[in-house]
Order: C-alpha cells, then sequence, then structure tokens
C-alpha cells in the first residue's frame, strides 16, 4: 500500500496515462523545449493537487503519467496542462514555433488521449514513457494518402 495516496476522507491510487499531440503533427519540440515543458507541466499538477510520476516528449508528441485525487477531473486537469503548456511555451521559444505553425494556428491538436493505468503495472507504463526518445520507437505506419504498414 505504499503508492496509495490519502486524502482527509479518501485513500485513492488514481494514475492517467495522457497524451497530447502537436497540431498538424508537425515535428516542432525539441530537447530544450520538451524539457522545459516536462518540467512545467509537474508544476502546474502540483497546483491542481496532483503528482507527475512519468513524463516524456518527442518530436511532435508528450506522454505524462499522473496520479490525481478523486476531486480533480481529469477533463479539468487535461484542459489546463493544454492551455497553459501552449501559452508558455509559445511565449518562451516564438520564434522556433513560428517556423512550423504560422499565425495564431493552435500548438496542440484539439484531440487528446488519456487513459487509466489500472490494466498493467506502472513500471510498464513508466518504462514505454520514457522509451518514447529512442531510436527503436519509430513510427510503425507511414503516410501514404492511406495509412500502409511499414515493410522491416
Amino acid at each position: 500500500m505504499d503508492n496509495y495516496r490519502r486524502g482527509s476522507h479518501s485513500v485513492y491510487l488514481l494514475t492517467y496515462h495522457i497524451i497530447f499531440v502537436t497540431k498538424f503533427r508537425k515535428k516542432v519540440i525539441t530537447n530544450e523545449m520538451g524539457d522545459f515543458m516536462k518540467n512545467h507541466a509537474a508544476y502546474l499538477c502540483g497546483r491542481m493537487n496532483c503528482d507527475m510520476l512519468s513524463a516524456e516528449t518527442d518530436e511532435d508528441h508528450i506522454h505524462m503519467l499522473i496520479s490525481m485525487p478523486p476531486d480533480v477531473a481529469p477533463v479539468k486537469l487535461i484542459n489546463t496542462l493544454k492551455s497553459q503548456l501552449s501559452k508558455e511555451v509559445r511565449i518562451k521559444y516564438r520564434e522556433h514555433i513560428e517556423k512550423y505553425l504560422w499565425g495564431d494556428a493552435l500548438f496542440w491538436s484539439r484531440s487528446y488521449f488519456c487513459a487509466t493505468t489500472g490494466s498493467v503495472s506502472l513500471e510498464t507504463v513508466k518504462k514505454y514513457i520514457e522509451s518514447q526518445r529512442t531510436d527503436d520507437h519509430k513510427r510503425k505506419y507511414e503516410k501514404t494518402g492511406r495509412y500502409s504498414k511499414v515493410k522491416r
């Protein structure tokens, strides 16, 4: 029971795997931007009484493993993270981002991925997230009008 968190009237373990993708899947995220986003996302999570357990970025997306209390709605945290990360990244890295996203284009795609992690161990999800920046993690599909499986 070491992983369980305690509130004033509850004991819980609610973890979510969350992914945001850049608009148009543009490869705009540098390693420096990724590090900034991970740190800022952890700060934002802390402000909402949540814990960032793991995070990693690739050129066009960010993965996060977040533990949150039962009184925080996942969509509220997601909306806060998407809007605040976009705002702060655009302020800090404006010139770089404008090379990829013109005008007032959104930084993140409107969609997102969110799943509870109850069906696998946290260690499995952590290893998956932390492997995102490795050479072994390549997109398994290539765009050719329609998606077709890459032959290896």
